[in-house]
């Protein structure tokens, strides 16, 4: 018997499947505990799904930065080991067996990094994947700190363990436990271990490591260190990084660690420029820009400025390629911080690339006594 098929017939057809499986849904009978797992082609089907859409996606990332860089894998090292070990365990660390009990399962690194080219892992870090427990980074506009990690990704398949430790940890790698709970103890006790989250970067005399992987904030003001802290903290400085570590920290061990850096000695960072980048840079710290509208910097950011306003920081001997980074932050809208963050954009958006470059190397080829000059 032949069966007309009409589009009254096709409506109806639709609506009772939609019927049943709201029914069904409705029912409670669907198993959707996370010790059944995934059936192999649900997994599959899924997992291939995943993959095509970051394929797809990751056509529109831009061209990545050299991932070589032992700096640019440093700085995403810290938060690798606290926010993604946890789930995805490193080398010498494996997962921690409550983690593998979840569905899906997170891939355990770096054994199953396979194949994921740069731009699908940026793809990955920055949006998350969805129905799975792996989030979106905190601050997706910072492109700067999503390339480091994946520049620490890519490093992980041949990086032997102590090297991992080293990067991850920086002067607490000894004192820090290991295996599969490693990375559990900072987030079960936040406030034990906001010093020892600041040191792994910026070491215990807040001068930093790995080259220029982080700033100097050795004898930086304990007001324009609480305040950056607190600004993290809330979210009106963007970083992914620095948002989970402050947030975590709390209010009474941003103060303490806040006072503890500003005590630190502060030191210049060796580094070498030609006459004709200092001289302009010089120019534009001590007279501006007029024709731009761009005042002295040192205006602000000289010793005088800074005895009347500690709030403001310290330039002085910081690391060039961190300072012309702020710039171009604050020309691109993607850095946010206190209450002089509208000031600072303007001026940035008035410099050219050249312009910032410039007076970075000023700044950071001075020593102690340069700012008062």
């Amino acid at each position: 018997m032949l069966i007309r098929v009409t589009w009254r017939r096709a409506a109806l057809t639709l609506a009772v499947l939609i019927l049943g499986g709201l029914l069904f849904a409705w029912s409670g009978l669907f198993n959707v505990a996370a010790s059944g797992g995934h059936w192999a082609v649900t997994n599959w089907f899924l997992h291939w799904v995943m993959r095509s859409s970051v394929r797809t996606h990751s056509l529109l990332v831009e061209p990545p930065p050299p991932l070589h860089d032992v700096a640019l894998k440093a700085r995403a090292a810290g938060h690798y080991a606290s926010g993604c070990a946890p789930c995805h365990g490193a080398p010498g660390e494996p997962q921690n067996p409550v983690v593998r009990r979840s569905t899906p399962t997170p891939p355990q690194f770096p054994a199953e990094l396979g194949e994921w080219r740069p731009r699908e892992l940026f793809r990955i870090v920055q949006h998350g994947v969805r129905y799975t427990g792996m989030p979106a980074w905190i601050v997706p506009e910072r492109h700067d700190e999503i390339w480091a990690m994946v520049a620490f990704l890519e490093a992980l398949p041949v990086m032997p363990p102590e090297e991992y430790r080293r990067l991850a940890h920086g002067e607490q790698a000894e004192a820090r436990p290991r295996g599969g709970s490693a990375g559990l103890d900072g987030l079960s006790n936040p406030s034990a271990q906001a010093l020892a989250d600041c040191t792994r970067c910026h070491g215990s005399d807040g001068l930093g490591r790995d080259g220029d992987a982080f700033p100097v904030i050795a004898g930086q003001s304990e007001a324009y260190l609480l305040q950056a802290l607190r600004a993290y903290a809330d979210g009106t400085r963007h970083s992914g990084i620095m948002q989970a570590a402050a947030a975590r920290a709390g209010g009474e061990a941003l103060q303490a660690l806040a006072a503890h850096y500003a005590a630190q000695p502060r030191h210049a960072v060796p580094q070498s420029f030609g006459p004709a980048l200092l001289a302009e840079g010089e120019t534009i710290a001590r007279q501006g820009l007029p024709d731009s509208q761009v005042p002295a910097c040192l205006s602000c950011h000289g010793s005088a400025a800074l005895a009347r306003n500690p709030a403001w920081p310290r330039l002085e001997g910081q690391h060039a390629g961190y300072l012309e980074g702020q710039l171009a932050q604050w020309r691109d809208g993607t850095r946010g911080g206190g209450p002089f963050r509208k000031v600072m954009r303007t001026i940035a958006q008035r410099l050219t690339p050249g312009q910032a470059r410039a007076v970075s190397a000023w700044f950071a080829a001075q020593g102690e006594a340069g700012q008062g000059r």
